[in-house]
């Protein structure tokens, strides 16, 4: 008695480029050792009238060996040498994909100097390009603990190599990282913290000037998270000059134990 097919392990190999039916079908096999078109059928409820044809093309991906007769016997190839293979065919496909975008874009014509992102994943990748590529100086304001934690390691390597403002609107919340913060003027804070617009409230969460030429700013507008990213020097100048402007005037050093 074999229990019921694992559903995550099922969206697993679709992810890895199986269809629904040739996972179940794979599953059913590893599962049953050898076995008829049946007895996977039976085990798996891939639809009779598919399940030989389903097994036939699996067998042809390399996934499954056949021994001829009546009836025909299917036999799972190793999963170790399975997921090996997949996982090659993916990496070469990956990398060779890669090459032709990057041949793609060579050709583009200039592209928006102004970009809105909105996946979590998009935001982390693109702050820490951002990051990667700071020559001179980095201006980030913050009223997240999350993002100086995400970044921590990236800020110290640029805290030897470039002048580094560290701005928070609440000192106290920030004292567990190593670094020396500044902080806003009280009006400059409150309002950065209730910006409303349409009726819609806007929270700045962070926002970093990257050598006085490049911007990114993370706020949620409502129930959704954003960023948007400037590439503009002048507008990136007078985004410096307006935090240049509202700092407090004394420096806030962070006690280090």
């Amino acid at each position: 008695m074999f229990s019921p097919l694992n559903p995550q392990l099922i969206r697993n190999l679709e992810k890895l480029g199986l269809t629904e039916n040739e996972a179940k079908a794979y599953v059913g096999v590893v599962s049953l050792r050898e076995a008829t078109a049946r007895e996977v059928h039976e085990l798996t409820n891939v639809p009779r009238a598919k399940i030989y044809e389903v097994l036939k093309v699996l067998a042809k991906k390399g996934y499954l060996e056949i021994r001829q007769g009546s009836p025909t016997y299917f036999r799972a190839v190793d999963p170790k040498q399975v997921i090996g293979k997949i996982k090659d065919e993916f990496i070469n496909c990956a990398i060779e994909t890669l090459d032709q975008l990057n041949e793609l874009s060579y050709e583009l014509p200039k592209t928006s100097p102004v970009w809105c992102i909105q996946s979590e994943w998009g935001i982390k990748n693109r702050i820490r390009e951002i990051l990667s590529g700071v020559k001179e100086e980095l201006i980030v304001f913050s009223s997240s603990l999350e993002f100086f934690q995400e970044f921590e390691a990236d800020l110290k390597r640029l805290e030897k190599t470039c002048r580094l403002t560290l701005i928070v609107n609440d000192l106290e919340r920030f004292e567990s990282l190593p670094f020396e913060f500044r902080v806003p003027t009280k009006e400059f804070a409150d309002f950065i913290s209730n910006i409303v617009i349409d009726g819609v409230r806007y929270d700045e969460q962070f926002f970093m000037i990257a050598d006085g030429k490049e911007s990114i700013g993370v706020h949620s507008a409502g129930n959704t998270k954003e960023a948007v990213v400037i590439k503009l020097p002048l507008v990136c100048y007078m985004q410096k000059m307006i935090y240049d402007r509202v700092l407090e005037p004394n420096f806030i050093k962070k006690e280090l134990s």
